[in-house]
């Protein structure tokens, strides 16, 4: 039994108990029965035994066994206390560190958001503005493009090489604004590059018609000089005689019909105007004559027509002043004079006759061209209906 009992104790030491939050009391054993001999043949009783003592150092070395084993208890659970209290402040630092990160992400997240809506605006801006550039520049070019047109119909004598070089920079113009992928900077120099060539054609067509105005200057000089030389030498010849001039006007017109051969100094088929003739003879009365012949239109209910100079025309209204009588150029469709210088006088003249009225009655024309001279009192016209 002591023996038990001490073993047991023993083994006390040696266990380890997964938590120990104090130290577990000893409790003695139970008492047991012991059946201690007795003399032969009398009676066995039941003694109570009493434990072994325990010697001194083995109850010293127990205590400091369980005292250790509390305190290793307390070292582990505060250890642990501590490990656990660094790793959570780990994990929360490290929550921490991912929350701000978090917040820093969608701060840049929304910046970029903002920065790609300006960018946005700025191309609608920009694509608006380029737009209305364009279109305005498109419309300038149209415009430079119909301007050339019509100054090349102006100038019909400027020569070969300034009108083509103003048709080429026109054409240009033209192919651009066809053109789906022209930038506006060749646009615009496309259009620049009309004025040059366009004023060069205006120019050369006012040469043109400086030279052209001092030729047909000089041909009526040398008309008025021929005029002259057959005045005076019908003069030498024709005997003296008075005349007494009416003081009617004197009124004559020609048509397309043929007319009785004409005096020397008008050419063949032409008529005198008796009394006039000369030298000297100017321009006069274009626009003049251009009314008075759309006056008589309105009262007939017909549209006015457009009127327009003639240099070729002038000429000839001078060539027959000085010359005294009239006939056809070849480029008129009816020609008179009067002697009063009136050009109301002149188309009243014209609307006597059946062939010069229905000249003027026409219907499918739009324009005349007029040329007119004056002399001594006298009125020369010529007009020609397209």
């Amino acid at each position: 039994m002591v023996k038990e009992t001490k073993k047991r104790l023993d083994l006390v030491p040696s266990q380890r108990p997964s938590v120990i939050s104090a130290p577990t009391p000893v409790i003695a054993d139970a008492p047991t029965v012991v059946d201690v001999p007795q003399p032969h043949g009398a009676p066995s009783p039941l003694v109570e035994p009493q434990p072994a003592p325990i010697a001194p150092r083995s109850v010293g070395v127990r205590r400091s066994v369980w005292v250790g084993i509390a305190a290793g208890v307390v070292i582990a659970v505060a250890a642990g206390g501590v490990v656990y209290s660094a790793e959570q402040r780990a994990q929360e630092s490290k929550a921490d560190a991912l929350a701000a990160g978090w917040r820093v992400d969608e701060h840049v997240l929304a910046a970029s958001r903002d920065a790609v809506a300006e960018r946005s605006t700025d191309v609608v801006v920009a694509q608006a503005a380029y737009q209305d550039s364009r279109a305005a520049a498109t419309a300038t070019a149209q415009a430079a493009v119909d301007h050339a047109n019509v100054t090349l119909a102006s100038v019909p004598n400027a020569g070969d090489a300034p009108r083509a070089a103003l048709a080429g920079a026109s054409g240009a113009v033209g192919a651009a604004l066809t053109a789906p992928d022209v930038s506006l900077r060749s646009l615009r120099s496309l259009v620049a590059g009309v004025a040059a060539p366009e004023q060069a054609a205006v120019d050369a067509q006012a040469a043109w018609q400086a030279a052209e105005n001092a030729r047909i200057a000089a041909e009526q000089a040398a008309a008025a000089a021929a005029a002259e030389a057959a005045a005076a030498a019908r003069s030498a010849k024709a005997p003296a005689r008075s005349t007494t001039r009416s003081t009617a006007p004197k009124t004559t017109s020609s048509g397309s019909a043929p007319v009785a051969p004409a005096p020397s100094g008008i050419p063949s088929g032409g008529k005198v105007c008796s009394g006039s003739g000369g030298s000297g003879a100017g321009e006069s009365s274009v626009s003049a004559i251009g009314s008075a012949i759309n006056a008589y239109r309105a009262s007939l209910g017909l549209p006015e027509l457009s009127i327009s100079r003639s240099g070729s025309l002038v000429s000839h209204a001078i060539n027959m002043a000085n010359a005294g009588g009239i006939w056809h150029s070849g480029g008129d469709n009816i020609v008179a004079c009067v002697s009063n210088g009136s050009a109301s006088s002149m188309v009243s003249a014209w609307s006597r006759s059946a062939g010069h009225d229905a000249q003027m009655r026409r219907t499918d024309v739009s324009s005349m061209a007029v040329g007119g001279a004056g002399l001594n009192g006298w009125l020369f016209g010529a007009v020609k209906f397209s």
